[in-house]
């Protein structure tokens, strides 16, 4: 069992122990599943990767390779994440009987009416940004670099 199968393993065993439980032979489930995810990453990695640019020193260039690795194990490992715990908008409470409103919130609702994967794709990118821009700040308060 590889590293990924043993962390989906996990992940799937808090997420969802019913379905663990169900296998009929979840080491086997998980070691093909983690072997799948191997193969995939090994097949997006060169192209992440990239090139060597001119000038690019050792140390460039092992960041620039272990970047295109987590991002080709983020973009893989997405895909066989357990289902969500959150619950299904569908099932929650009709937003448009909420006593209290923000504009903003209206805004949202008419703007994504139509669209809800647009919508939870919009937000889940401003999500990401918004954590990148607190990785760099913390970073930069560390290293004394803060603008």
């Amino acid at each position: 069992m590889n590293k990924y199968a043993a962390m989906l393993r996990r992940q799937w065993e808090i997420a969802d122990p019913t379905f663990v439980t169900s296998l009929d032979d979840p080491t086997e489930h998980f070691s093909q599943m983690g072997e799948q995810v191997q193969n995939e990453i090994s097949e997006l990695l060169p192209s992440l990767e990239g090139t060597d640019p001119a000038g690019e020193s050792y140390l460039q260039k092992v960041g620039r390779l272990n970047a295109a690795k987590s991002q080709a194990e983020e973009i893989v490992l997405t895909e066989y994440q357990p289902p969500s715990n959150s619950p299904d908008l569908s099932q929650t409470e009709d937003p448009d009987n909420w006593a209290s409103q923000s504009e903003q919130e209206n805004w949202i609702r008419e703007t994504f009416a139509s669209d809800q994967d647009e919508m939870q794709d919009r937000l889940r990118q401003a999500t990401r940004q918004w954590e990148w821009r607190e990785i760099m700040t913390m970073s930069r308060a560390e290293s004394g670099d803060e603008q």
